[in-house]
């Protein structure tokens, strides 16, 4: 056995790796987090993981700010240098297998209940649009050869690409259609609060607007991934906040209720395009495409 094989085999993970470099690069956890489409919380248990496997703190952690140890500095420099040797490697080899189409990366909900059920409506309007979709939870680099386009939640743009504003989300606590009627907060004294532990804003920003303390998590159900909450919600196992645009067709559809009137939040979502893109024919059409799905009718409404 080779020296060489016997250090590749001490390689920390990958993503954990990917992690540290967003975060050392742009200075901070939170914009790490918005660019690589992750919670702060994930953001920072990636880069313990790799002081962990390590053995070094790469982060000097103070209460408003952190800042990279000499350790943090060094490995920053090395991995931004190998990422970037990838990520031209691959766009050679996608470059050099051809065009399969827009390679877009979207949050599982969004993908699921909002884009996948207007694919049609796409293909209708732009027959030769070719569209392929991922929902994997890794990093997402714009310009690193595997997608196009990505759509991200964030409150504003970071990091790199051009960002467009497609809608702002909206709030609303939804139940199982046997609970229509009843007062959210008789409600949540009967049933537990369904909290989504991967996004920023849930109960406790309701709560905020609305003068209430936020359902505690520990006695609630905790989930991942906002379409869980919202089936989880549909059988009758707890009250959700539910997201518009993307949770529409869920009360049109009557798979749950609104319980009370939505909130607007400080989140939109964001088409975030790849270097170049939107000057090729088929960026520009789909990018239209979606702004025009997304934008809301005047008028339009949920009640509870």
């Amino acid at each position: 056995m080779t020296d060489m094989n016997q250090t590749a085999r001490r390689l920390p993970p990958l993503a954990a790796l990917r992690v540290f470099e967003a975060a050392g690069r742009l200075g901070s956890f939170v914009a790490a987090a918005a660019e690589l489409g992750m919670t702060p919380s994930a953001v920072s248990k990636g880069v313990r993981t790799l002081e962990d496997r390590l053995g070094v703190p790469l982060f000097h952690r103070e209460r408003h700010a952190t800042s990279l140890t000499p350790a943090g500095e060094s490995l920053l420099a090395e991995a931004s240098r190998a990422l970037d040797g990838l990520a031209q490697a691959v766009a050679r080899i996608s470059g050099a297998r051809g065009q399969d189409g827009l390679r877009v990366s979207a949050a599982p909900t969004f993908a699921g209940r909002w884009l996948l059920p207007r694919l049609g409506a796409l293909r209708r309007a732009h027959p030769a649009l070719s569209v392929a979709i991922s929902t994997e939870r890794d990093w997402v680099e714009l310009g690193d050869g595997r997608f196009d386009f990505a759509i991200r939640m964030a409150p504003a743009p970071v990091g790199g690409g051009e960002w467009l504003r497609l809608s702002r989300l909206r709030l609303v606590p939804v139940a199982a259609p046997s609970r229509a009627g009843t007062p959210l907060a008789q409600l949540l004294r009967r049933l537990p609060a369904i909290h989504v532990v991967t996004v920023r804003e849930d109960w406790a920003s309701w709560g905020a607007r609305h003068g209430m303390a936020a359902p505690d998590p520990a006695r609630g159900l905790r989930l991942d991934t906002l379409h869980m909450a919202v089936d989880a919600a549909a059988q009758g196992l707890g009250v959700a906040l539910a997201r518009l645009p993307v949770c529409e067709a869920d009360l049109r559809e009557g798979r749950v209720v609104a319980l009370a009137p939505p909130i607007e939040i400080d989140t939109w979502y964001w088409l975030v395009a790849r270097p170049g893109i939107l000057r090729q024919t088929e960026g520009r059409l789909f990018a239209a495409w979606l702004a025009g799905e997304l934008a809301e009718p005047a008028g339009s409404s949920v009640t509870a």
